[in-house]
C-alpha cells in the first residue's frame, strides 16, 4: 500500500514538472513570437514601403497631396537611389517634434524624417540639413551607415529631392563622423562666404569617405544626418549638392533595394523558426521516449516478482524524476548566471523611466555598453541601475549651464532635472579614464552616481539592461 501510494506521489510530481517546464516553454515561445512580430509591426511602419503609395512622380501627385492634408507639415520628398531612404519630408517650428512622431502625425518612436527648422523648404540655403533616425534594417537612416564602405559608396552617387515644387537631382560626395554640437556643420543659416569654403573644405578632409567634386559656394548643399555610438554625441553624415537635374535611377526595378524594412526580418525569422522546430522535436521527442520507457518497463515488470516489480519501478521513477528536476534548475541558474540577470529597482534614482520596485532584467553575455544606455552595476557590493554618460577619454564637467561632455552642453530630453554637483562628492571637470565610464541616474537631485563615487571601470558592469518589467503590472 506504501509502494502505491509513493508511486502515486512520484508520478503526481513528475506531471507537475512536465506541465511546468511545458508552460515555461510556451509562454517563452509566446513572448519570442510576440517580440518578433512587435519589432516587426515597427519596422514595417518605419519602412520606406509604407510610404511608397504617397511617392510623387512627374506625372502624379494626387496620393502625395493626400499625405500633405493629413499632416501639412509634409512637404517634400527625398530619395537616396539604391537604399531604403526613399520618404516623405517634413519640417516643423521645432527639431523636436518629429524625433518621436511619424510622417503621418502620429506618437512613434522611428519618428520622421525632417528638414531644420531654420532652413528653406525650397532648399534655397547653403547648408540644408535633413535628420533621421539611425534604425536597424535599414529603416530611416539606418542605411546612411553603409556609405563607409568605400565599393558602396562608389556605387551609390545619386539621389532625388522634391520640394513639393520642383524635383532636384543630388550628388553625393563625402561621408563624415562628427560629434552633434559641431556648430560650424549644424549651421543651416551660414551666410559667410569664407565660413562656406572652410566648411566644404572640412567635407572633404575630414571625410571617411568622399569623391572628387568641384563644390563651390555656389553650390546648394544637402546634409543628411544620423546617429551613432561610436563616439559620444556622434553623428555619421552624407554630404550631397544639389542638381538641377533628375540623374537616371540605376536601382530602379530592383526588389532589394524598394523592399525597405516592411519584410520580415530574416534573422528573426530563421531563429525563431529554429527555436520552434528545436522545442516541438525536443517536447516530441519526451514524450515518445517516456511512452516507449513505459511500454518496456511494462513488459519487464511482467517477467519480475509483484515485489521486486513494485521496487524496481518506484526507484526509477524516482530516479528520473530527480534527474529532471536537477536538469531545469541547473538550465535556468546557468541562464541567469552568465547569460541574463535579474534584479529589483531598490531606489528611485531612475525615476521616471525605473521606478523604485521594479523588476529589470539585464543581459550579461555581449552586452555592449554605449553611451545613454541603462547598465546594471555593481558598487559597494549593491546592485544599481544607472546611465551611462560618457566614456573613456571623454571630459565631464557640470557647470550653472548643466550638464558639459567635451565642452559641449548635453542636451538630454529624458531628464526631467537640473543636473548639479554636490557638495560630498567629487570635483569638477574630470576626464573619465581609458577602461572607465561616468554613470549619472535619471533623477538627477537624488540620485547617488559618479558625481559621488566617480567613475566606475567597466569590469564592474554586470550587464545592459533589457526590459523593464514594472511594479503597477505585478
Amino acid at each position: 500500500m506504501t509502494q502505491t501510494i509513493a508511486r502515486k506521489f512520484v508520478k503526481k510530481i513528475d506531471k507537475i514538472v512536465d506541465f511546468i517546464v511545458v508552460l515555461f516553454l510556451f509562454s517563452f515561445l509566446l513572448y519570442g513570437g510576440y517580440s518578433i512580430w512587435d519589432s516587426n509591426q515597427m519596422y514595417n511602419r518605419a519602412g520606406s514601403a509604407a510610404y511608397a503609395v504617397y511617392r510623387p512622380t512627374r506625372e502624379e501627385e494626387t496620393d502625395f497631396e493626400q499625405l500633405k492634408s493629413i499632416n501639412p507639415n509634409v512637404f517634400g520628398w527625398i530619395t537616396v537611389f539604391g537604399t531604403h531612404i526613399d520618404y516623405p519630408l517634413l519640417q516643423s517650428d521645432d527639431n523636436l517634434r518629429y524625433v518621436h512622431t511619424n510622417a503621418r502625425g502620429e506618437p512613434a518612436r522611428s519618428g520622421a524624417i525632417f528638414l531644420d527648422f531654420r532652413n528653406n523648404q525650397d532648399f534655397t540655403d547653403f547648408n540644408n540639413i535633413i535628420y533621421g533616425h539611425d534604425m536597424a534594417r535599414e529603416a530611416m537612416f539606418g542605411g546612411i551607415v553603409r556609405f563607409e564602405e568605400e565599393h558602396f559608396f562608389e556605387l551609390h552617387r545619386y539621389g532625388m529631392l522634391f520640394t513639393g515644387e520642383k524635383y532636384y537631382g543630388i550628388e553625393f560626395f563625402s561621408f563624415l563622423l562628427v560629434d552633434a554640437h559641431d556648430f560650424e556643420i549644424y549651421n543651416p543659416t551660414i551666410a559667410d562666404p569664407e565660413l562656406k569654403e572652410i566648411l566644404i573644405q572640412r567635407f572633404f578632409d575630414e571625410a571617411i569617405q568622399y569623391r572628387e567634386l568641384d563644390i563651390t559656394i555656389n553650390n546648394r548643399l544637402v546634409v543628411l544626418s544620423t546617429c551613432t555610438q561610436r563616439i559620444t554625441n556622434g553623428r555619421h553624415i552624407l554630404v550631397g549638392r544639389l542638381m538641377e537635374e533628375v540623374p537616371e535611377d540605376a536601382f530602379e526595378g530592383v526588389q532589394e533595394d524598394r523592399a525597405g524594412a516592411s519584410g520580415i526580418d530574416q534573422l528573426g525569422l530563421t531563429m525563431g523558426s529554429l527555436l520552434v522546430i528545436f522545442v516541438t522535436a525536443g517536447i516530441t521527442l519526451f514524450i515518445i521516449k517516456k511512452k516507449r520507457k513505459k511500454s518496456g518497463d511494462l513488459e519487464e515488470e511482467m517477467s519480475l516478482p509483484e515485489k521486486e516489480r513494485k521496487r524496481s519501478t518506484l526507484l526509477e521513477e524516482f530516479l528520473f524524476l530527480f534527474g529532471k528536476v536537477a536538469m531545469i534548475l541547473i538550465t535556468l541558474s546557468l541562464l541567469f548566471v552568465f547569460v541574463f540577470g535579474a534584479m529589483q529597482v531598490n531606489d528611485s534614482s531612475m525615476n521616471p523611466a525605473m521606478r523604485e520596485g521594479d523588476i529589470v532584467l539585464f543581459q550579461r553575455i555581449g552586452a555592449e555598453i554605449g553611451v545613454f544606455d541603462a547598465i546594471v552595476v555593481s558598487y559597494n557590493g549593491q546592485l544599481q541601475v544607472r546611465r551611462v554618460v560618457a566614456v573613456g577619454g571623454d571630459s565631464i564637467d557640470i557647470t550653472d549651464q548643466g550638464l558639459m561632455i567635451n565642452g559641449l552642453l548635453q542636451q538630454e530630453l529624458h531628464i526631467f532635472e537640473e543636473t548639479t554637483q554636490f557638495e560630498e562628492g567629487i570635483r569638477f571637470p574630470i576626464t573619465v579614464p581609458e577602461g572607465e565610464i561616468f554613470i549619472l541616474g535619471d533623477s538627477r537631485t537624488r540620485a547617488q552616481d559618479s558625481r559621488i563615487y566617480g567613475t566606475v571601470r567597466i569590469d564592474d558592469v554586470l550587464g545592459s539592461v533589457v526590459t523593464v518589467i514594472r511594479r503597477r503590472n505585478l
